[in-house]
């Protein structure tokens, strides 16, 4: 088991893609998501719903490639996507207490979860850059 990738240990794309349907579903009814921003809460009402099977696609390859599967992630970066929704470091961590739930939803081991809320936290500056320069 020491030799498996992450993405082996989470049980590959199938069980990634369960959690991050789940996962995703879970952020449409938050308001501390919703009223993050103007920007993130129009495109919360107006564009999410829309694209959001499009959107779970993108964010299982993203897990899968973080994660050191055979999938590739290869959409827009990550900063580039979320900078206009101006996301502020609390409505990341909101998201990641959802991410660190769904994950415990699906009993997925400790060292794993870790791993992946590490590979989630790591990127926190990238999603949440627009939120600091819209306050400059």
């Amino acid at each position: 088991m020491a030799d498996q990738s992450l993405y082996e240990r989470l049980g590959g794309v199938y069980a990634i893609a369960a959690v991050i349907d789940r996962f995703s579903d879970s952020l449409i009814n938050d308001p501390a998501i919703q009223n993050g921003s103007p920007e993130l809460r129009e495109w919360h009402t107006v564009t999410f719903r829309q694209r959001l099977p499009g959107l779970k696609f993108l964010r299982t390859l993203w897990v899968c490639d973080v994660a050191g599967g055979p999938f590739k992630y290869t959409a827009q970066p990550l900063d580039d996507a979320h900078f206009n929704l101006h996301i502020s470091p609390e409505v990341f961590d909101v998201v990641a207490g959802h991410l660190a739930q769904t994950l415990d939803e699906f009993n997925v081991p400790e060292r794993e979860k870790q791993e992946v809320l590490g590979a989630f936290a790591a990127h926190k500056g990238e999603v949440t850059a627009g939120a600091r320069a819209a306050s400059q």
